[in-house]
């Protein structure tokens, strides 16, 4: 299985960590959504990677920022953008405000270098669907995808976004909302991945072995949700 979202470099111990995890062969994007995260991520020496700027530091990002990002992904031309997007519970979420600015010169360079965009969404994704519509992302003729972490969409969402190729990483919960697991199961297996989102915030303890048997636990509870859901 693939972790398409785990913020390794705010867990304890990561590059320890990033060991036990290749014992157990679990495999993982690394996603990096702060300017401190990209290059402590890039030292871990990841087989996957994401780097972005997260909604809810839009208001504290700077032009040199998005400088050093265009450069690390000059240099890094395996690396997708993100998490990057829009997000209700913080300041200038509003249509045309500082959130949305930032989320769309992200996907100015999704364009550019043609990467994949790890896309966080809080409170509308009808939005996100159509400012990615008028930018003309995914890029035609290209490989880049548009990965709708942690989905929490409905119906209408699914159908519009597969239209557009769109990948959607289902986490533990993306099975509470009856709307969402509605749209779930019309996704197809194509179109799914699992993800724990797992980062500073999700464990008590510090035992790097534990930490890692835990991540594997989770991910492999999501896909099981999945596995039932379609089975009915």
């Amino acid at each position: 299985m693939l972790d398409s979202h785990l913020h390794l470099a705010r867990l304890p111990h990561a590059e320890e960590l990033s060991y036990a995890l290749k014992g157990l062969d679990y495999r993982y994007i690394c996603i990096a959504c702060e300017p401190w995260e990209w290059e402590k991520s890039l030292n871990l020496k990841v087989e996957k990677i994401a780097l972005g700027i997260h909604p809810i530091i839009a208001t504290q990002v700077s032009e040199p920022d998005f400088g050093k990002l265009e450069e690390i992904l000059e240099q890094n031309t395996d690396a997708s953008i993100g998490e990057c997007g829009i997000d209700k519970r913080y300041p200038s979420y509003g249509n045309g405000e500082i959130q949305e600015q930032v989320f769309m010169k992200q996907v100015a360079l999704a364009i550019k270098y043609k990467r994949d965009l790890q896309i966080h969404c809080v409170g509308d994704y009808g939005r996100i669907v159509k400012l990615l519509k008028q930018a003309n992302y995914p890029p035609k003729g290209t490989s880049a995808k548009i990965i709708f972490h942690r989905f929490g969409g409905d119906t209408g969402i699914v159908h519009s976004a597969l239209a557009m190729g769109a990948i959607f990483s289902l986490h533990a919960d993306s099975f509470r909302k009856k709307s969402t697991i509605a749209a779930i199961a019309q996704i197809p297996e194509a179109n799914v991945r699992f993800e724990t989102d797992a980062d500073e915030t999700t464990f008590s303890t510090e035992n790097v072995e534990e930490i890692a048997t835990n991540l594997a636990e989770r991910l492999a509870a999501v896909q099981c949700a999945w596995n039932k859901l379609k089975a009915l």
